[in-house]
């Protein structure tokens, strides 16, 4: 169980746009469950197969960024990823306090791989919340998909007790390939070009604040053509969670109960010593 943000054009800081984290809305911060497998490859490097459901979200109505405020666009964004990805151990230390019963592990890593995810943004019109994809709210030829691709990198650790309950932190960015997590990336269409009156209600919804002080120098100047989004930057998204899982102990040669470190040594009759 963990926590989800993402990164995009609604919403931000009272400033102008920043990279990466420096313009996340900390209080749209939302949640995020979900389940995993990880297979021991080595002592060094693990395969991690994740499958997550948390929802992102976003609204201009909460910056102090007069441009942004004037847009007026919001989102919300419920998403199922899949992920797959490497591990690389760099810090182990097998027997943490040094009791020699090896009954406390600690592991730090990083990592990186390739996740599917399907995303289906929407926002709030008259009392319900409206799927945005079918819209083709910027007067697209044909919609986005909503199935995408990104890239999870990230960092994390665990503690191993009684070297089978493993307890674990990670944080993870997520590189998208796609600027309509949120709906929002080129410019206003002409009304003409959209499809229904619902699309061009959620297309523009500057009249709603024309009046507000933060938008009354700036309404005019949201018309079709005008800037929407920054379609030279996609979205993306951060991921944290808070673990547990339960070790299985493994029977090859390498990771057997005689030689892997987390189950300790196996108990028997002692042999005699051969010179």
């Amino acid at each position: 169980m963990g926590f989800s943000n993402y990164l995009g054009e609604i919403g931000g800081g009272a400033s102008e746009a920043r990279d990466w984290v420096l313009d996340m809305k900390l209080g749209q911060t939302r949640w995020n469950p979900g389940v995993f497998v990880r297979y021991r490859a080595d002592h060094n490097l693990g395969v991690n197969l994740s499958l997550n459901y948390f929802r992102i979200q976003g609204a201009d109505s909460l910056t102090a960024n007069p441009n942004r405020f004037t847009r007026n666009l919001h989102f919300r964004n419920d998403v199922i990823e899949l992920a797959a990805t490497g591990e690389y151990y760099f810090l182990s230390q097998p027997d943490v306090g040094r009791t020699g019963r090896y009954l406390l592990d600690f592991k730090a890593y990083v990592y990186a791989g390739a996740a599917l995810f399907y995303n289906n943004p929407k926002a709030q019109y008259q009392g319900k919340w409206v799927a945005l994809q079918p819209l083709m709210t910027e007067g697209q030829d044909e919609s986005f998909s909503r199935f995408q691709f990104s890239i999870p990198v990230g960092f994390g650790l665990f503690y191993t007790f009684s070297r089978l309950h493993r307890f674990g932190w990670s944080i993870g960015w997520r590189y998208t390939f796609t600027d309509y997590i949120d709906d929002v990336s080129g410019a206003y269409p002409d009304p003409v070009d959209l499809g229904s009156a619902e699309a061009i209600a959620l297309s523009n919804r500057t009249n709603e604040v024309k009046n507000h002080p933060l938008a009354v120098d700036l309404a005019e100047s949201y018309v079709p053509g005008g800037v929407r989004g920054n379609p030279d930057a996609n979205d993306s998204y951060l991921l944290t969670s808070f673990n547990y899982s339960y070790v299985i102990r493994g029977k090859s040669r390498s990771f057997g109960k005689r030689k892997n470190y987390l189950y300790g040594r196996k108990r028997g009759r002692a042999g005699r010593a051969r010179f």
